[in-house]
Protein backbone atom coordinates (compact mmCIF):
# COMPACT_ATOMS: atom_id res chain seq x y z
CA UNK A 1 0.00 0.00 0.00
CA UNK A 2 2.91 2.37 0.72
CA UNK A 3 4.13 1.77 -2.80
CA UNK A 4 0.72 2.68 -4.19
CA UNK A 5 0.54 5.93 -2.19
CA UNK A 6 4.08 6.87 -3.24
CA UNK A 7 3.19 6.23 -6.85
CA UNK A 8 0.01 8.30 -6.57
CA UNK A 9 1.86 11.15 -4.82
CA UNK A 10 4.46 11.24 -7.60
CA UNK A 11 1.77 11.51 -10.29
CA UNK A 12 -0.09 14.21 -8.39
CA UNK A 13 3.09 16.30 -7.89
CA UNK A 14 3.77 16.07 -11.58
CA UNK A 15 0.26 17.22 -12.48
CA UNK A 16 0.43 20.04 -9.90
CA UNK A 17 3.66 21.29 -11.43
CA UNK A 18 2.01 21.39 -14.85
CA UNK A 19 -0.94 23.39 -13.47
CA UNK A 20 1.46 25.83 -11.80
CA UNK A 21 3.27 26.36 -15.07
CA UNK A 22 -0.02 26.89 -16.89
CA UNK A 23 -1.12 29.40 -14.25
CA UNK A 24 2.16 31.31 -14.54
CA UNK A 25 1.84 31.38 -18.29
CA UNK A 26 -1.69 32.76 -18.01
CA UNK A 27 -0.58 35.31 -15.43
CA UNK A 28 2.27 36.41 -17.65
CA UNK A 29 -0.14 36.76 -20.48
CA UNK A 30 -2.42 38.96 -18.40
CA UNK A 31 0.53 41.03 -17.13
CA UNK A 32 1.76 41.75 -20.59
CA UNK A 33 -1.72 41.88 -22.09
CA UNK A 34 -1.74 45.67 -22.23
CA UNK A 35 1.36 45.64 -24.39
CA UNK A 36 0.24 42.80 -26.76
CA UNK A 37 -2.26 43.02 -29.63
CA UNK A 38 -5.61 41.35 -29.14
CA UNK A 39 -4.91 38.87 -31.94
CA UNK A 40 -1.82 37.57 -30.11
CA UNK A 41 -3.81 37.13 -26.94
CA UNK A 42 -6.49 35.14 -28.76
CA UNK A 43 -3.81 32.92 -30.24
CA UNK A 44 -2.18 32.31 -26.85
CA UNK A 45 -5.57 31.55 -25.34
CA UNK A 46 -6.15 28.84 -27.94
CA UNK A 47 -2.74 27.36 -27.25
CA UNK A 48 -3.34 27.33 -23.51
CA UNK A 49 -6.77 25.72 -23.90
CA UNK A 50 -5.23 22.94 -25.99
CA UNK A 51 -2.59 22.44 -23.33
CA UNK A 52 -5.26 22.32 -20.63
CA UNK A 53 -7.33 19.76 -22.60
CA UNK A 54 -4.23 17.65 -23.14
CA UNK A 55 -3.41 17.81 -19.45
CA UNK A 56 -6.95 16.81 -18.50
CA UNK A 57 -6.70 13.76 -20.75
CA UNK A 58 -3.35 12.92 -19.21
CA UNK A 59 -4.89 13.31 -15.76
CA UNK A 60 -7.73 10.89 -16.59
CA UNK A 61 -5.20 8.39 -17.94
CA UNK A 62 -3.04 8.66 -14.82
CA UNK A 63 -6.06 8.27 -12.52
CA UNK A 64 -7.07 5.13 -14.39
CA UNK A 65 -3.56 3.73 -14.10
CA UNK A 66 -3.55 4.47 -10.39
CA UNK A 67 -6.85 2.67 -9.97
CA UNK A 68 -5.61 -0.35 -11.96
CA UNK A 69 -2.36 -0.40 -9.97
CA UNK A 70 -4.22 -0.34 -6.65
CA UNK A 71 -6.58 -3.12 -7.80
CA UNK A 72 -3.66 -5.20 -9.07
CA UNK A 73 -2.19 -5.30 -5.57
CA UNK A 74 -5.21 -7.44 -4.38
CA UNK A 75 -4.65 -10.98 -5.72
CA UNK A 76 -7.31 -13.13 -7.36
CA UNK A 77 -7.81 -16.64 -6.00
CA UNK A 78 -10.17 -19.55 -6.55
CA UNK A 79 -12.74 -20.25 -3.89
CA UNK A 80 -15.69 -22.55 -3.35
CA UNK A 81 -18.94 -22.38 -1.43
CA UNK A 82 -19.54 -25.03 1.20
CA UNK A 83 -22.60 -27.16 0.42
CA UNK A 84 -24.14 -30.24 2.10
CA UNK A 85 -22.69 -33.42 0.65
CA UNK A 86 -22.70 -37.19 1.05
CA UNK A 87 -19.78 -38.93 2.75
CA UNK A 88 -19.29 -42.62 2.03
CA UNK A 89 -16.54 -44.79 3.47
CA UNK A 90 -15.68 -48.28 2.26
CA UNK A 91 -13.60 -51.19 3.51
CA UNK A 92 -11.52 -52.35 0.56
CA UNK A 93 -10.79 -56.06 0.21
CA UNK A 94 -9.34 -58.40 -2.36
CA UNK A 95 -10.78 -61.85 -2.85
CA UNK A 96 -11.37 -64.61 -5.38
CA UNK A 97 -14.31 -66.17 -7.13
CA UNK A 98 -15.24 -69.60 -5.82
CA UNK A 99 -17.96 -72.06 -6.75
CA UNK A 100 -19.56 -75.00 -5.01
CA UNK A 101 -20.21 -76.34 -8.49
CA UNK A 102 -16.56 -77.21 -9.16
CA UNK A 103 -16.49 -80.98 -8.67
CA UNK A 104 -13.86 -83.63 -9.26
CA UNK A 105 -15.65 -86.88 -10.06
CA UNK A 106 -14.14 -89.84 -8.19
CA UNK A 107 -15.26 -93.40 -9.08
CA UNK A 108 -16.17 -95.76 -6.24
CA UNK A 109 -15.38 -98.83 -8.33
CA UNK A 110 -11.96 -100.02 -9.46
CA UNK A 111 -11.36 -101.46 -12.87
CA UNK A 112 -10.56 -100.81 -16.50
CA UNK A 113 -12.36 -97.94 -18.25
CA UNK A 114 -14.61 -99.70 -20.71
CA UNK A 115 -16.44 -96.79 -22.37
CA UNK A 116 -16.41 -92.94 -22.10
CA UNK A 117 -19.70 -91.33 -23.07
CA UNK A 118 -18.90 -87.60 -22.58
CA UNK A 119 -16.17 -85.22 -23.69
CA UNK A 120 -14.95 -81.82 -22.37
CA UNK A 121 -17.49 -79.08 -23.08
CA UNK A 122 -20.54 -81.34 -22.96
CA UNK A 123 -23.47 -80.22 -20.84
CA UNK A 124 -24.66 -82.80 -18.34
CA UNK A 125 -27.51 -83.13 -15.90
CA UNK A 126 -27.24 -84.73 -12.50
CA UNK A 127 -27.29 -88.52 -12.98
CA UNK A 128 -26.10 -88.55 -16.61
CA UNK A 129 -23.69 -91.40 -17.45
CA UNK A 130 -20.12 -90.18 -17.98
CA UNK A 131 -18.17 -93.44 -18.34
CA UNK A 132 -18.41 -97.18 -17.71
CA UNK A 133 -15.88 -99.33 -15.86
CA UNK A 134 -15.51 -103.01 -16.75
CA UNK A 135 -17.71 -104.99 -14.32
CA UNK A 136 -17.47 -108.46 -15.86
CA UNK A 137 -16.06 -110.09 -12.72
CA UNK A 138 -18.70 -108.47 -10.53
CA UNK A 139 -21.47 -109.58 -12.87
CA UNK A 140 -20.25 -113.16 -12.68
CA UNK A 141 -20.26 -112.93 -8.88
CA UNK A 142 -23.74 -111.47 -8.99
CA UNK A 143 -24.98 -114.29 -11.21
CA UNK A 144 -23.51 -116.90 -8.86
CA UNK A 145 -25.00 -115.30 -5.76
CA UNK A 146 -28.35 -114.95 -7.46
CA UNK A 147 -28.37 -118.72 -8.14
CA UNK A 148 -27.40 -119.43 -4.55
CA UNK A 149 -30.11 -117.15 -3.30
CA UNK A 150 -32.76 -118.91 -5.35
CA UNK A 151 -31.75 -122.26 -3.89
CA UNK A 152 -31.66 -120.82 -0.37
CA UNK A 153 -35.08 -119.25 -0.88
CA UNK A 154 -36.53 -122.58 -2.03
CA UNK A 155 -35.00 -124.38 0.96
CA UNK A 156 -36.33 -121.75 3.34
CA UNK A 157 -39.80 -121.96 1.84
CA UNK A 158 -39.89 -125.74 2.28
CA UNK A 159 -38.62 -125.59 5.86
CA UNK A 160 -41.09 -122.87 6.74
CA UNK A 161 -43.98 -124.94 5.41
CA UNK A 162 -42.89 -127.91 7.48
CA UNK A 163 -42.36 -125.74 10.54
CA UNK A 164 -45.79 -124.22 10.17
CA UNK A 165 -47.15 -127.84 10.21
CA UNK A 166 -45.11 -128.60 13.33
CA UNK A 167 -42.97 -130.96 11.30
CA UNK A 168 -39.17 -130.90 11.37
CA UNK A 169 -36.79 -129.17 13.72
CA UNK A 170 -36.71 -125.51 14.60
CA UNK A 171 -32.96 -125.47 14.05
CA UNK A 172 -33.32 -126.53 10.41
CA UNK A 173 -35.91 -123.81 9.89
CA UNK A 174 -33.73 -121.08 11.49
CA UNK A 175 -30.66 -122.19 9.53
CA UNK A 176 -32.57 -122.01 6.22
CA UNK A 177 -33.89 -118.54 7.05
CA UNK A 178 -30.46 -117.25 8.06
CA UNK A 179 -28.85 -118.61 4.89
CA UNK A 180 -31.57 -117.06 2.75
CA UNK A 181 -31.29 -113.64 4.45
CA UNK A 182 -27.47 -113.62 4.19
CA UNK A 183 -27.53 -114.37 0.49
CA UNK A 184 -30.19 -111.71 -0.05
CA UNK A 185 -28.04 -109.08 1.63
CA UNK A 186 -25.04 -110.17 -0.44
CA UNK A 187 -27.16 -109.94 -3.58
CA UNK A 188 -28.22 -106.38 -2.72
CA UNK A 189 -24.60 -105.42 -1.99
CA UNK A 190 -23.39 -106.76 -5.32
CA UNK A 191 -26.14 -104.95 -7.19
CA UNK A 192 -25.18 -101.75 -5.42
CA UNK A 193 -21.51 -102.22 -6.30
CA UNK A 194 -22.47 -102.99 -9.87
CA UNK A 195 -24.19 -99.61 -10.18
CA UNK A 196 -20.96 -97.92 -9.11
CA UNK A 197 -19.26 -99.25 -12.20
CA UNK A 198 -21.30 -96.62 -14.02
CA UNK A 199 -19.76 -93.20 -13.20
CA UNK A 200 -22.54 -90.62 -13.31
CA UNK A 201 -22.59 -86.81 -12.94
CA UNK A 202 -23.10 -85.82 -9.28
CA UNK A 203 -24.27 -82.31 -10.32
CA UNK A 204 -25.57 -80.56 -13.40
CA UNK A 205 -23.03 -78.49 -15.29
CA UNK A 206 -20.37 -78.69 -17.98
CA UNK A 207 -17.68 -81.35 -18.40
CA UNK A 208 -14.50 -79.35 -17.92
CA UNK A 209 -12.06 -82.24 -18.24
CA UNK A 210 -11.91 -86.01 -18.75
CA UNK A 211 -8.84 -87.31 -16.93
CA UNK A 212 -8.72 -90.93 -18.13
CA UNK A 213 -8.79 -92.78 -21.41
CA UNK A 214 -10.54 -95.94 -22.47
CA UNK A 215 -8.46 -98.95 -21.46
CA UNK A 216 -6.83 -97.20 -18.48
CA UNK A 217 -7.40 -98.26 -14.91
CA UNK A 218 -9.69 -96.15 -12.75
CA UNK A 219 -10.29 -96.26 -9.03
CA UNK A 220 -11.28 -94.32 -5.91
CA UNK A 221 -7.85 -92.66 -5.52
CA UNK A 222 -7.90 -90.78 -8.84
CA UNK A 223 -10.52 -88.40 -10.31
CA UNK A 224 -11.77 -89.32 -13.76
CA UNK A 225 -13.59 -86.08 -14.67
CA UNK A 226 -14.25 -82.52 -13.53
CA UNK A 227 -17.67 -80.89 -13.74
CA UNK A 228 -18.14 -77.15 -13.36
CA UNK A 229 -21.43 -75.36 -12.79
CA UNK A 230 -20.92 -71.58 -12.83
CA UNK A 231 -24.54 -70.45 -12.72
CA UNK A 232 -24.04 -69.62 -9.05
CA UNK A 233 -20.69 -68.44 -7.72
CA UNK A 234 -19.48 -66.37 -4.79
CA UNK A 235 -16.65 -63.94 -4.07
CA UNK A 236 -14.74 -64.87 -0.94
CA UNK A 237 -12.31 -62.71 1.04
CA UNK A 238 -10.51 -62.65 4.38
CA UNK A 239 -11.53 -59.77 6.67
CA UNK A 240 -9.73 -58.43 9.74
CA UNK A 241 -11.46 -59.18 13.02
CA UNK A 242 -11.66 -55.42 13.75
CA UNK A 243 -14.55 -55.23 11.28
CA UNK A 244 -16.68 -57.82 13.07
CA UNK A 245 -19.31 -55.23 14.03
CA UNK A 246 -19.25 -53.45 10.67
CA UNK A 247 -19.41 -56.23 8.10
CA UNK A 248 -22.46 -58.37 8.57
CA UNK A 249 -24.88 -60.35 6.46
CA UNK A 250 -26.71 -57.91 4.18
CA UNK A 251 -23.97 -55.22 4.11
CA UNK A 252 -23.81 -53.68 0.58
CA UNK A 253 -20.72 -54.50 -1.51
CA UNK A 254 -19.43 -53.13 -4.83
CA UNK A 255 -17.26 -55.57 -6.80
CA UNK A 256 -14.82 -54.88 -9.63
CA UNK A 257 -13.12 -57.50 -11.77
CA UNK A 258 -10.06 -55.88 -13.39
CA UNK A 259 -9.44 -58.73 -15.81
CA UNK A 260 -12.96 -58.41 -17.19
CA UNK A 261 -13.48 -54.66 -16.73
CA UNK A 262 -16.77 -55.63 -15.11
CA UNK A 263 -18.54 -54.16 -12.06
CA UNK A 264 -21.30 -55.70 -9.96
CA UNK A 265 -23.26 -54.73 -6.86
CA UNK A 266 -24.15 -57.28 -4.23
CA UNK A 267 -24.32 -57.81 -0.50
CA UNK A 268 -22.63 -59.97 2.08
CA UNK A 269 -24.38 -63.34 2.13
CA UNK A 270 -22.28 -65.17 4.68
CA UNK A 271 -19.81 -64.36 7.47
CA UNK A 272 -17.78 -67.13 9.05
CA UNK A 273 -18.00 -67.81 12.77
CA UNK A 274 -14.37 -68.88 12.98
CA UNK A 275 -11.46 -66.41 13.32
CA UNK A 276 -8.19 -67.81 12.02
CA UNK A 277 -5.65 -67.67 14.86
CA UNK A 278 -2.65 -67.01 12.60
CA UNK A 279 -3.82 -63.84 10.83
CA UNK A 280 -6.85 -62.86 12.95
CA UNK A 281 -9.22 -62.84 9.98
CA UNK A 282 -12.55 -64.41 9.13
CA UNK A 283 -14.13 -65.19 5.77
CA UNK A 284 -17.02 -63.41 4.07
CA UNK A 285 -18.90 -64.44 0.94
CA UNK A 286 -20.89 -62.45 -1.60
CA UNK A 287 -23.14 -64.73 -3.67
CA UNK A 288 -23.43 -63.75 -7.33
CA UNK A 289 -25.45 -64.73 -10.38
CA UNK A 290 -23.25 -65.76 -13.28
CA UNK A 291 -25.59 -66.37 -16.16
CA UNK A 292 -23.02 -65.31 -18.76
CA UNK A 293 -20.39 -67.64 -17.25
CA UNK A 294 -17.64 -64.99 -17.18
CA UNK A 295 -16.94 -65.33 -13.46
CA UNK A 296 -14.57 -68.26 -13.20
CA UNK A 297 -13.13 -69.92 -10.08
CA UNK A 298 -10.02 -68.12 -8.72
CA UNK A 299 -10.74 -64.93 -10.70
CA UNK A 300 -9.52 -61.89 -8.74
CA UNK A 301 -12.24 -59.65 -7.29
CA UNK A 302 -11.72 -56.18 -5.78
CA UNK A 303 -14.42 -55.52 -3.21
CA UNK A 304 -15.57 -52.31 -1.55
CA UNK A 305 -17.71 -53.10 1.47
CA UNK A 306 -19.80 -50.21 2.77
CA UNK A 307 -18.57 -49.15 6.22
CA UNK A 308 -20.58 -45.94 6.71
CA UNK A 309 -22.72 -43.46 4.79
CA UNK A 310 -23.79 -39.97 5.96
CA UNK A 311 -25.87 -37.45 4.03
CA UNK A 312 -26.18 -33.68 4.43
CA UNK A 313 -22.69 -33.29 5.89
CA UNK A 314 -19.70 -31.06 5.10
CA UNK A 315 -16.92 -32.79 3.16
CA UNK A 316 -13.63 -31.19 2.05
CA UNK A 317 -10.58 -32.34 0.08
CA UNK A 318 -7.78 -33.23 2.49
CA UNK A 319 -5.29 -30.83 0.85
CA UNK A 320 -7.42 -27.80 1.86
CA UNK A 321 -7.03 -28.58 5.55
CA UNK A 322 -3.94 -27.17 7.30
CA UNK A 323 -2.45 -27.65 10.73
CA UNK A 324 -0.92 -25.13 13.12
CA UNK A 325 1.97 -25.65 15.52
CA UNK A 326 -0.38 -26.95 18.19
CA UNK A 327 -1.76 -29.63 15.88
CA UNK A 328 -5.11 -27.90 15.42
CA UNK A 329 -6.63 -28.17 11.94
CA UNK A 330 -8.07 -25.18 10.10
CA UNK A 331 -9.13 -23.78 6.73
CA UNK A 332 -9.19 -20.24 5.33
CA UNK A 333 -12.67 -18.74 5.09
CA UNK A 334 -13.33 -15.65 2.94
CA UNK A 335 -15.54 -12.94 4.48
CA UNK A 336 -16.95 -10.08 2.34
CA UNK A 337 -15.68 -6.56 3.15
CA UNK A 338 -17.33 -3.18 2.65
CA UNK A 339 -15.51 -2.89 -0.67
CA UNK A 340 -17.34 -4.62 -3.49
CA UNK A 341 -15.67 -7.79 -4.74
CA UNK A 342 -13.03 -7.81 -1.99
CA UNK A 343 -12.90 -10.50 0.71
CA UNK A 344 -10.89 -10.80 3.90
CA UNK A 345 -9.13 -14.04 4.82
CA UNK A 346 -10.03 -15.55 8.19
CA UNK A 347 -8.69 -18.69 9.85
CA UNK A 348 -11.43 -21.13 10.83
CA UNK A 349 -10.60 -24.11 13.04
CA UNK A 350 -12.41 -27.32 12.13
CA UNK A 351 -12.95 -30.74 13.70
CA UNK A 352 -12.17 -33.64 11.39
CA UNK A 353 -14.06 -36.91 11.23
CA UNK A 354 -13.48 -39.95 9.01
CA UNK A 355 -11.19 -39.75 5.97
CA UNK A 356 -11.63 -41.75 2.77
CA UNK A 357 -9.94 -41.28 -0.62
CA UNK A 358 -8.64 -37.75 0.19
CA UNK A 359 -12.12 -36.67 1.34
CA UNK A 360 -12.45 -35.49 4.93
CA UNK A 361 -15.68 -35.39 6.92
CA UNK A 362 -15.92 -32.07 8.82
CA UNK A 363 -17.72 -32.62 12.10
CA UNK A 364 -17.62 -29.00 13.32
CA UNK A 365 -16.35 -25.52 12.34
CA UNK A 366 -18.02 -24.99 8.96
CA UNK A 367 -21.57 -24.60 7.76
CA UNK A 368 -23.31 -24.46 4.41
CA UNK A 369 -22.77 -21.14 2.65
CA UNK A 370 -19.24 -20.51 3.94
CA UNK A 371 -16.73 -19.52 1.25
CA UNK A 372 -13.36 -21.24 1.54
CA UNK A 373 -10.11 -20.59 -0.33
CA UNK A 374 -9.25 -23.35 -2.80
CA UNK A 375 -6.22 -22.51 -4.96
CA UNK A 376 -3.29 -20.81 -3.26
CA UNK A 377 -4.75 -21.34 0.20
CA UNK A 378 -1.38 -22.29 1.67
CA UNK A 379 0.11 -18.99 0.55
CA UNK A 380 -2.47 -16.90 2.39
CA UNK A 381 -2.25 -15.26 5.80
CA UNK A 382 -5.13 -14.34 8.07
CA UNK A 383 -6.18 -10.77 7.35
CA UNK A 384 -5.18 -10.80 3.67
CA UNK A 385 -7.56 -9.24 1.19
CA UNK A 386 -8.39 -11.10 -1.96
CA UNK A 387 -10.72 -11.11 -4.92
CA UNK A 388 -12.45 -14.13 -6.36
CA UNK A 389 -11.86 -15.51 -9.80
CA UNK A 390 -14.47 -14.43 -12.32
CA UNK A 391 -15.88 -17.99 -12.48
CA UNK A 392 -16.57 -17.83 -8.75
CA UNK A 393 -18.18 -14.38 -8.83
CA UNK A 394 -20.76 -15.37 -11.43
Amino acid sequence: MKKIFTHMKSHRNHIGFIFVMVTLLMAGACKNGSRQPATDLVTKRKILKKQIDSLKKELVKVERQLKDTAAAEIPYIEADTVRPDVFVKYIELQGNIQSDGNINVMPEFQGEVLKIYKKPGDKVRKGDLILKIDDKVLRNQLSEVRTQYRLALAAYTRQKRLWDQKIGSEMAYLKARTNKDALYRKLITLKSRLKKAEVRAPISGTIDDIMVKEGEMAGPVRPVARIVNLDKVYAEADVSEKYLTKIRKGTPVHLYFPELGKELDGEVGYTANFIHPNNRTYKVRIYLDNKDGLLRPNLTAHMKVLESRREGVIVLPADLIMEDRDGRTYVFVLVPTDKEGVYQVQRRYVKQGDIYKNRVLIEDGLQAGDIIAVSGARGLTEGDRVRLMQTQEQ
